[in-house]
């Protein structure tokens, strides 16, 4: 038996990707943080994610067009909540606000979330489609994963991709379940 569902309510029967952590910097040299629930793979080496127009992050896309995306863990749930939960416009840098701690991307030297699974620096590829939609389309030029999360034989994640976050409404997440 199935239940008809209102479609307002499609996006949480069909979640995007793991939660995501997307840090980048204003031009007046800003560090900013924000949450973000609505992420997949475009193509093998493009993300694409889904953004507020109104957002801090936008607007600091729309200036410059590099960032940092992270996944954060599951044990790293309240931080995600915590950057989430202002926008920053309000807080300026949150990594100094919620006094997070940070580790610098390798190439870019963006502010990331500390101690996150992985990490990709990235550019904007379609400022067009940001302005308009809303909608991040990034190419990856860095992706930093943690070394006992990923099996080199098969080329995918170990065990581990298990602690990823995913969103299902309010402060509610799933984690990746188990694999099979």
């Amino acid at each position: 038996m199935y239940k008809n569902l209102d479609t307002s309510l499609a996006y949480r029967v069909f979640t995007g990707g793991p939660l995501i952590c997307i840090s980048t910097k204003s031009k007046q040299g800003t560090d900013n943080i924000m949450t973000a629930a609505w992420s997949c793979p475009y193509d093998t080496d493009v993300l694409l994610l889904v953004l507020d127009l109104g957002h801090t992050t936008t607007a600091n896309l729309k200036d410059g067009s590099k960032l940092v995306v992270a996944l954060p863990s599951k044990d790293q749930k309240d931080i995600a909540l915590k950057l989430g939960s202002i926008h920053g416009s309000e807080s300026g840098d949150k990594f100094e606000h919620f006094d997070l701690p940070f580790e610098k991307s390798e190439k870019l030297g963006f502010k990331t979330l500390k101690d996150a699974n992985a990490y990709f620096e990235c550019e904007l590829t379609d400022s067009d489609l940001l302005k308009d939609k809303g909608i991040c389309l990034c190419k990856v030029l860095n992706v930093y994963l943690k070394e006992d999360l990923w099996d080199d034989n098969a080329k995918a994640f170990n065990p581990g991709c298990l602690n990823t976050l995913h969103h299902v409404s309010g402060g509610s997440f799933s984690t990746s379940g188990e694999i099979v």
